[in-house]
């Protein structure tokens, strides 16, 4: 009797221990979900970083003059972006992981708050970051905060330009990592790497994480590296009815779908609908354990 009482408690605490670790990760998004602009998102990811006892460096380039605005919203007014890098390990090749932790101007006064899209995988990478820290990783792992993605992937495109001499054998980028249970993934146009995505899929396996491979995903600072031929994956995730529909908007014109169907993220994203609440702690936490376990897997490959 004693013994699984015993047990039973260990079992209560394990899961209030992940439960609170799951609210921590929500807490921190909400810190980037409350910035009024982007350059208090850039104070908002240091000061994460900083708690994280995780050294950066911030690589600054600037804009002849403000992007233009997109459909539907309006332009970041700013000049000069930042992309933030932490670097792991050693070595002469490099795995980047990135994500970008600007938001969308809505209107000229108006910014998304920016949870799902990309709080959350900008949180979920600091927490990825201080977890391999102390690991010993078989390739040097640079991770970038990117900036200006949603003005046209200003920041990665900057990244890749400034590093076009760095021996990057693989790049991992994290985009809408806030809620559900169904990781997505694809190449950008023209990079597929059948190792890199079965290496994606093994790690999906050994995770017990159910996956969906996409042919390609939707524009992504991933994009930045296909030019280069740099293997490269987006990855994403969203309840399995979510991510099964985009996969059918995406591949198969919308087959099965009624007419005008979107996928729900797409009423979320870029919109004031992308707020915290929208955020599941534990969706979050599987992104990150996966991402753990795939740059891993990723910095062992020759």
């Amino acid at each position: 009797m004693r013994v699984r009482i015993l047990l039973a408690l260990l079992a209560l605490a394990r899961v209030a221990s992940a439960q609170t670790a799951n609210d921590a990760l929500v807490a921190d998004v909400k810190t980037l979900a409350a910035a009024t602009d982007n350059d208090a998102r850039f104070e908002a990811l240091t000061a994460l970083l900083k708690a994280q006892n995780l050294p950066f460096t911030v690589e600054t380039f600037t804009l002849d003059k403000p992007p233009a605005a997109g459909p539907n919203a309006a332009a970041d007014p700013r000049t000069r972006g930042r992309n933030v890098v932490v670097t792991l390990g050693k070595g002469r090749d490099t795995v980047v992981v990135g994500a970008h932790y600007d938001a969308k101007w809505i209107t000229g006064t108006s910014l998304s708050r920016g949870a799902v899209d990309n709080g959350a995988s900008s949180v979920m990478l600091v927490h990825a970051a201080a977890a391999l820290k102390s690991q010993r990783l078989k390739s040097r792992v640079t991770f970038v905060w990117f900036d200006f993605e949603e003005s046209g992937l200003i920041g990665s495109a900057k990244y890749a330009e400034a590093h076009a001499s760095d021996r990057i054998k693989a790049m991992l980028n994290y985009d809408i990592n806030g809620y559900g249970n169904t990781v997505l993934f694809g190449p950008p146009p023209g990079t597929i790497d059948p190792r890199l995505q079965r290496t994606m899929l093994d790690t999906c396996a050994a995770e017990s994480v159910d996956c969906l491979r996409f042919d390609g995903m939707p524009p992504g600072d991933d994009r930045s590296f296909g030019p280069r031929k740099i293997p490269a994956l987006s990855i994403a995730i969203l309840p399995a009815t979510e991510a099964h529909q985009l996969w059918l908007m995406l591949h198969a014109k919308s087959a099965g779908l009624a007419p005008g169907f979107a996928p729900p993220i797409f009423t979320t994203i870029h919109t004031p609908n992308d707020v915290p609440d929208k955020l599941d702690g534990a969706a979050i936490a599987t992104a990150g354990r996966l991402a753990q376990a795939l740059i891993r897997r990723v910095s062992e490959l020759n």
